[in-house]
């Protein structure tokens, strides 16, 4: 482990985790129950897509938030054809954290390569199942994360 990511990780306290913005969308031609007689494959992005520093002062204590904007999405497409999707998911999540000490930006981007993803994962998870449900289709399965696994 690099000496950025160890200072990232032991100076960085996760504050929350926001959904920023989401889209889901269905093709128009296609009925919900029509995906189960389909043969599909699930294909899904995620990173770090932006991330904003802000100092704080609280009373006479100085602060860093640092916010990562965690873009998310997964797509179901037909195997045979995989080009146009018939159904996408996509959200960025906003994850915020904390530190009492300015970072580096070396230390900040470390981080931001799996360990945002980390606590950001189990939100999309539950966006994805939620919403497969409000459509009314079986729920897309998002794998555990990994950290050094790619998800």
């Amino acid at each position: 482990m690099s000496d950025d990511l160890e200072t990232a990780l032991k100076e960085l306290r996760v504050l929350e985790v926001r959904l920023r913005n989401a889209n889901v969308r269905l093709v128009d031609e296609l009925e919900p129950q029509e995906l189960k007689d389909r043969a599909l494959e699930v294909q899904g992005l995620r990173g770090v897509g932006k991330i904003k520093e802000i100092a704080l002062k609280e009373g006479e204590e100085d602060w860093w938030e640092y916010n990562f904007f965690y873009a998310t999405g997964a797509r179901l497409v037909e195997k045979e054809k995989g080009e146009d999707p018939l159904l996408e998911i996509h959200a960025t999540f906003n994850a915020v954290y904390r530190s009492r000490e300015k970072l580096s930006q070396e230390a900040v981007k470390a981080f931001s390569q799996e360990h945002v993803g980390y606590h950001v994962w189990p939100y999309w998870r539950e966006f994805v199942q939620s919403n497969c449900i409000r459509l009314g289709i079986a729920p897309i399965r998002i794998p555990f994360y990994r950290i050094g696994s790619g998800a």
